[in-house]
């Protein structure tokens, strides 16, 4: 497994969808297949949502799921091992353990590392306390773990295998009643990007500015030709217009990229930063939008004048 993540606070379920997201879009490697979502609901239980391919967008999570106060993902490449929960544990009352590599394999006691943590947790110990316990048994397993009780708190760690990997990536965060942990490994990008990831996630739990921010697709928008890469939003950040230096997107009629990397993105007739991602469009009629069927395609900002390169 490539990434997992938890978060505890107002919004948790939009922080660790919001982690995910940035990871399938600033990284490239084995993420955007399959992924396992849980919530802690009102009363404890663990709810879930699962998908074998296409990434974070194809779990369909129900709105409110969002506004959860507990919640926890993991995801990587296409086409697990059925069933997709056994990678992401729950328990009524107690909570949930996520984690990256292989976190379901059996330790040396032949329970499941994850359940070992989670039973950890059933038995009264603390999230950090039960990794480490489960970690230090097992020192040369391929797991890392992230586990979140009902109280909210959070405990993670890598096994000394996974620790000396030269991939890995890790980023938490903590202050009042939020709480986030970030584990990924073999996920490759041009920026900081655990930072990045953690930023755009504590920017939705806890409401604080980020220096990226996503913005969205959601209708058709015209291309107009320009002499410049521009791309208009809204302050929600819905692309609205897009103006391009190609003469060849305004008459396209493919598939292809319709904004290119380090456009400028304007709003409120302001220059606000450039695209730190690209955004792949059905394109016809002067127009670009999402192919049928499709999710609402989101494309990362970076605030600021710098322009990628």
């Amino acid at each position: 497994m490539t990434i997992g993540v938890a978060a505890h606070g107002p919004r948790a379920g939009a922080a660790v969808r919001a982690a995910v997201l940035a990871a399938e879009l600033l990284g490239r490697g084995a993420i955007g297949g399959f992924g396992v979502f849980a919530i802690l609901d009102s009363g404890g239980e663990p709810q879930y949502r699962v998908a074998q391919n296409g990434g974070i967008t194809a779990l369909a999570l129900p709105d409110e799921w969002l506004d959860a106060r507990f919640a926890a993902v993991i995801s990587s490449g296409p086409n697990r091992p059925e069933p997709l929960v056994q990678f992401l544990p729950g328990k009524k009352g107690v909570g949930l353990v996520t984690g990256h590599r292989l976190p379901n394999l059996p330790g040396l006691d032949g329970v499941p590392l994850n359940q070992a943590a989670l039973a950890g947790m059933a038995a009264g110990k603390a999230p950090q306390q039960a990794v480490d316990a489960v970690l230090a048994a097992n020192p040369e397993a391929d797991a890392g773990l992230i586990a979140l009780d009902a109280r909210g708190r959070l405990g993670w760690g890598n096994t000394a295998r996974v620790a000396r990997r030269a991939d890995r990536g890790e980023a938490h965060r903590a202050s009042g009643d939020a709480r986030l942990a970030v584990l990924h490994n073999s996920i490759h990008a041009q920026s900081a990007l655990p930072d990045d990831i953690a930023d755009l996630a504590w920017s939705q739990l806890t409401g604080q500015p980020a220096s990226l921010r996503f913005l969205y697709l959601r209708e058709p928008v015209p291309i107009r030709a320009a002499d410049h890469d521009r791309v208009h939003v809204t302050a929600e950040g819905v692309v609205t217009a897009i103006d391009s230096a190609n003469p060849e997107l305004v008459h396209s009629r493919r598939l292809g990229t319709a904004v290119y990397l380090g456009s400028e993105v304007w709003l409120d007739g302001r220059r606000a930063g450039h695209a730190a991602t690209e955004l792949v469009a059905e394109m016809a009629d002067g127009k670009a939008g999402r192919p049928a069927g499709a999710p609402v395609i989101p494309i990362v900002m970076k605030e600021g004048t710098h322009v990628a390169s």
